[in-house]
């Protein structure tokens, strides 16, 4: 359910997730729905919280939530409108708790090594006998079937394997993203069949083959033409003219794209150089060369923000190529409300990225920070379940659940010591 009237005409509302995701690709995937208004519920647990609660930065303090438990800004930006349930699944508690959890969500999201989820007894197959319309996806480096289905990937060697690391520089997450983003659009659509078939839905995300979906320019040449892959000059194929410019100030630039003969004279006249037009005459290399060197001269003069704005204003296809502080003082994405401040105990304000997705009645959005670790589990075991007191405090003396000695956890179990007097 929807946590206030603020989201209660969120488009997910209703809809209830249980994540084991982890790293990138685990939390994007639940985050895009969460931030949709779907109820979010990451598992961790204690002995072994999400590694990237302990991500090393050197320009990062250490940062520890009341419980003695490390957290950093990635983890609580990844993990921003979800809540946090601390779960104990070595235990038969802790098992117990999940497959009673399951009977009430819609979706499991989970990303742990291979056999993992079959280990607890808790495999779409086992979970499918007490939730018939349950929608479970699983993330993985090579996918859960086939002879590479048991080897342990990450984003870099995942990288590796698809040609990424020789085309592009390495980037260590590009495929994470690419994943959990395939990964929230698989749900919607395996929610949209377990509502029409009455049947659950399992999804095995491949993070190699949704990496290749977004490669095809890189393979186009190879697959087409029988032509190896080689660096290019930063152009953008079929234009009449495209480059990238250096301008005034340091590391500077900005990308042009000409798509027709009504841009090169439009730039020619924004240069003043009538000299270069082709009106009337077949574009030639030698007309293509002089005018990047007229181009190259006359933004060696200009900033980029400069250069693109007179550039747009001639009705030319132009943008400044930013930085990530350029990014993150750009009055486009600051008008849009593209990033919000969200304060947390630990880490403090920051500034995140909004949700991009912007229904007109159904906007997506922050719906609360980062969760510390087990923030609500007694709160998600009493609403999903409607456990006793009595019961919840079992299920913490057994080591099933855990929660912090924060400051909710501590007005929680007030609550339950309440309830348990008056019942």
């Amino acid at each position: 359910m929807a946590s206030s009237d603020r989201f209660a005409r969120a488009i997910l509302d209703g809809i209830r997730i249980l994540s084991f995701g982890a790293f990138v690709a685990g939390n994007t995937c639940p985050l895009a729905l969460a931030e949709l208004g779907a109820d979010v519920v990451k598992i961790e647990s204690r002995e072994r919280p999400e590694a990237l609660r302990a991500y090393f930065s050197p320009d990062h303090p250490d940062l520890y939530e009341p419980s003695g438990i490390q957290t950093t800004a990635l983890f609580s930006g990844l993990t921003r409108s979800m809540r946090s349930l601390c779960l104990e699944m070595k235990t038969d508690t802790g098992q117990k708790v999940f497959r009673d959890l399951v009977t009430k969500c819609d979706v499991v999201v989970e990303n742990f090594g291979p056999g993992q989820m079959d280990r607890w007894g808790c495999s779409f197959a086992d979970l499918l006998r007490s939730n018939q319309e349950l929608v479970m996806l699983s993330i993985s480096g090579y996918g859960r079937t086939g002879p590479w289905s048991s080897y342990r990937a990450y984003a870099s060697n995942i990288n590796n394997f698809l040609g990424l690391s020789s085309a592009w520089a390495p980037d260590g997450t590009h495929f994470d993203y690419v994943a959990g983003i395939h990964g929230a659009v698989a749900i919607l659509g395996g929610l949209a069949e377990a509502q029409r078939s009455k049947r659950g839905v399992y999804i095995d995300l491949a993070q190699t083959e949704s990496g290749a979906a977004v490669m095809a320019p890189l393979y186009l040449d190879a697959l087409g033409n029988g032509e190896p892959w080689r660096a290019q000059p930063n152009e953008v194929p079929g234009a009449l003219l495209s480059m990238v410019a250096r301008c005034l100030g340091d590391d500077a630039w900005v990308a042009i794209e000409l798509e027709d003969e009504a841009d090169w004279e439009a730039i020619c006249a924004t240069l003043e150089r009538p000299d270069l037009s082709i009106r009337g005459r077949s574009l030639t290399p030698d007309d293509q060369e002089q005018l990047r060197g007229a181009i190259a001269r006359w933004a060696a003069g200009v900033r980029p923000y400069q250069a693109a704005n007179k550039l747009q204003l001639a009705g030319i296809a132009s943008c400044p190529v930013q930085d990530s502080e350029d990014l993150w003082r750009d009055p486009q994405l600051r008008s849009r409300c593209a990033i919000v401040e969200v304060a947390h105990p630990d880490v403090g304000v920051v500034e995140l990225p909004n949700s991009p997705d912007r229904m007109s009645l159904t906007p997506g959005s922050v719906r609360r920070r980062g969760p510390r670790l087990g923030e609500h589990s007694i709160e998600v075991v009493r609403q999903w379940l409607n456990r006793t007191p009595e019961e919840i405090k079992l299920l913490i003396s057994d080591g099933g659940i855990w929660q912090a000695k924060s400051e909710k956890a501590e007005e929680d179990e007030l609550q339950v010591r309440a309830e348990s007097k008056s019942s």
